[in-house]
């Protein structure tokens, strides 16, 4: 390794240090290996601070002198036993081979002190898309769990049966854990049987251990109280996102404060430009979101620019998923989507803005706690509130409508303008 007393560190250029920097910065070298603060280390990424000496010195400190010799004259050091992919099949070969060698190292290694775990576990999960569920696999995991009693077969799989329905079939981590906290708005008791049945199916079953550790079996009474995002925090992760599908689906998360599932779920039907409004006409036994909105920017933003980039990204896509075998009536809902792009592009993209903007990876959820904390600060009532983020079951709001909340959806929608939810 390259020791810092021996080179003169005034005489590199800014420019040069930068490069060290991102260089060890790619190579998963950060703040408790370099012994400074996230918050310090994501402004000098984003060439808000430059690298100092001390920095500098640090950084050093990891590079062999080949590298560093690269670095100097401005080129990228080679990376050893891992070739340029001739195409791209070439490269997807790559990425399994990398992603199977990771889940080895965590098979095999099953006491990684919890730093290391966590980054494995970051890489994966990036590097992992969805698992599809096939009846196959669940008539293997009815068959796996026969030597249990008929009663709790039948219920891991009633549960199991309704959360890949409203997953539509399709796990991965990010979007399991989202969904067992709307559940728990729902009933705790809900949630730790569904929690318990996917647990269970992905053991047995797809054997993924990064899925399965990647959320925990509900608890009664288990909270996970985070500090609630800031406007300022919102506004700058949006400016970050360059994906416009992404940028709209953040955008109408925390303006309108509903759960990821229901956003993601909407139609176009569902989304009234004119009146800046949304319908959510999902019901269930225990809740069902009445309206919320949206700002006038955002309703620029949506109209200008992101459905007719949407609309674009049909019309080119529709074909390619008619050609790959889908049927008819899958294609015709599919158009339907407000947003017909894949869940983890979507998050992939609002991820790395949190991190570029804010230093830390925020979750989906976390934006419908933003958005009860923000007009709570804003005197909106606790009940309006409720009614906004489809807290109010469908029975108790009708009889909240009819004998004690005399109150209109434009009466609704000037309470939440004055609140002055703004993102763009």
């Amino acid at each position: 390794m390259v020791d810092p007393k021996t080179i003169n560190l005034k005489a590199i250029d800014d420019e040069t240090r930068y490069r060290i920097f991102m260089y060890l910065w790619n190579k998963g070298i950060r703040s408790r290996a370099l012994g400074y603060s996230p918050t310090l280390l994501n402004r000098v990424k984003n060439r808000r601070l430059r690298v100092s000496d001390k920095l500098l010195a640090k950084l050093l400190e990891y590079l062999t002198i080949d590298e560093f010799a690269s670095l100097i004259s401005g080129k990228e050091p080679e990376v050893k036993g891992i070739k340029e992919p001739k195409d791209m099949s070439e490269a997807i070969l790559q990425i399994d081979q990398i992603v199977s060698h990771l889940k080895n190292i965590i098979k095999k290694y099953p006491n990684l002190s919890p730093y290391a775990y966590q980054r494995l576990s970051g890489i994966l999960n990036r590097a992992s898309v969805s698992i599809l569920v096939t009846e196959d696999m669940i008539r293997k995991f009815e068959k796996l769990i026969s030597d249990r009693s008929k009663e709790t077969i039948e219920q891991h799989l009633r549960y199991l049966r309704r959360a890949l329905k409203d997953l539509n079939f399709e796990l991965n981590s990010d979007r399991i854990q989202e969904y067992i906290m709307e559940l728990r708005e729902e009933s705790e008791h809900v949630a730790r049987h569904v929690s318990k049945a996917l647990k269970l199916f992905i053991k047995l079953v797809i054997k993924d251990p990064i899925l399965y550790n990647s959320f925990k079996v509900i608890r009664p009474k288990e909270l996970s109280l985070k500090e609630p995002l800031t406007l300022e925090q919102v506004r700058a992760i949006a400016k970050n996102i360059y994906h416009i599908g992404a940028k709209a689906y953040f955008v109408l998360l925390a303006e309108t404060g509903l759960r990821p599932g229901e956003v993601l779920r909407l139609t176009l039907d569902d989304i009234d430009l004119d009146n800046r409004m949304i319908r959510i006409l999902r019901e269930g036994r225990t809740k069902r979101s009445y309206v919320s909105f949206f700002s006038k920017k955002t309703k620029e933003f949506l109209a200008r620019e992101y459905l007719p980039y949407r609309d674009s990204f049909v019309k080119q896509y529709a074909v390619a998923l008619k050609n790959l075998g889908f049927s008819e009536e899958f294609i015709k809902e599919w158009k339907k989507r407000l947003f017909p792009f894949a869940d983890y592009v979507l998050r992939r993209e609002i991820y790395t803005a949190s991190e570029k903007a804010i230093g830390r990876q925020i979750r989906l959820y976390d934006l419908r706690s933003f958005f009860a904390s923000y007009m709570s600060l804003k005197g909106v009532p606790g009940q309006i509130i409720d009614i906004l983020q489809g807290r109010v079951p469908p029975k108790e709001f009708e009889i909240l409508q009819r004998h004690y909340l005399a109150i209109s959806i434009e009466q609704l929608r000037k309470i939440y303008d004055k609140a002055n939810l703004v993102v763009l």
